[in-house]
């Protein structure tokens, strides 16, 4: 394993979209829960800018870092929209995008990583190159593929005990 910062992996994606008015929009939910469609209640404004996002591409909350505010966008939501409060990056082929995303949501990541950013406790926002500057521990890319099938092996029999529980 190598200790490598997200840099070497990770490029920001900035594909300018709609306004606030026009764009669909998509947000990051908490606690690892993924990329999904935004519900909004109101028109947006046609000040804000949004930037389009593509399927697999790692996103975070600037301002929900702390409270792991993850996700790939998935298939479903492609083309969709977020502001830059909510970047996206395109994950270079030497990485698998299970595995950043993984690291990601380590409490090393966002806990104790995310402190070190600036802002006050309650509203710490943790910018792209602060983000980007972050470092974690990443093995080769094939023992990246081997983890992740491993882990999602584990998740797939946890929920089937689950289920036969229930």
């Amino acid at each position: 394993w190598q200790q490598r910062k997200y840099s070497d992996y990770l490029i920001e994606s900035n594909i300018p979209g709609h306004d606030g008015s026009e764009a669909n929009k998509l947000t990051v939910k908490l606690w690892g829960k993924g990329v999904v469609e935004k519900e909004t209640v109101t028109a947006g404004s046609n000040a804000t800018k949004y930037y389009i996002r593509h399927t697999g591409q790692l996103m975070y909350g600037k301002l929900d870092f702390l409270h792991a505010a993850f996700g790939l966008v998935p298939p479903e939501l492609d083309g969709y929209e977020s502001t830059a409060d909510s970047p996206a990056f395109d994950i270079l082929p030497s990485a698998d995008p299970n595995f950043i995303l993984m690291t990601c949501l380590s409490k090393h990541t966002y806990l104790y990583q995310g402190n070190l950013a600036d802002g006050s406790r309650k509203a710490k926002r943790v910018h792209v190159p602060t983000f980007l500057d972050m470092s974690l521990n990443i093995p080769n890319i094939e023992e990246q593929y081997r983890i992740v099938l491993f882990l999602h092996t584990i998740d797939k029999l946890i929920a089937a005990a689950k289920k036969k529980a229930d």
